[in-house]
């Protein structure tokens, strides 16, 4: 574990952080400037494959590793399915979310999410 020095992060006898500018704890600092920290956006690192098993040699386009959230899936799943003209369905898996597209969109969808991913 790395010992971070109190100057950077100052705590008090009790070991409960202070604000760095007035030395009060965080609870009761009166500083306009002091936030605490803000946690930061979780980011989607989809993986996208392409999948023919059991399909009679039909190409699906399988987005998997997306948050379990079956109101998310149906939007994403609608708007991808909009962008790409095809049919497609989601399901949540163990692992994560799935959204499953007719036939071989992986560029479309990887560009999809380059320019919408935060």
């Amino acid at each position: 574990m790395i010992d971070i020095p109190d100057f950077v992060y100052p705590k008090d006898s009790k070991g409960k952080a202070l604000c760095p500018r007035c030395k009060k704890l965080v609870a009761q600092c009166d500083c306009p400037f002091f936030e605490g920290a803000k946690p930061k956006s979780q980011l989607i690192k989809p993986s996208i494959r392409l999948d023919k098993s059991g399909r009679r040699g039909k190409v699906v386009t399988l987005i998997g590793a997306l948050p379990h959230s079956e109101e998310y899936l149906k939007n994403l799943a609608k708007e991808l399915k909009v962008k790409t003209g095809t049919g497609g369905t989601f399901y949540l898996a163990e692992d994560g979310g799935v959204v499953e597209l007719q036939g071989d969109h992986k560029e479309v969808v990887a560009q999809y999410f380059r320019k919408n991913n935060n």
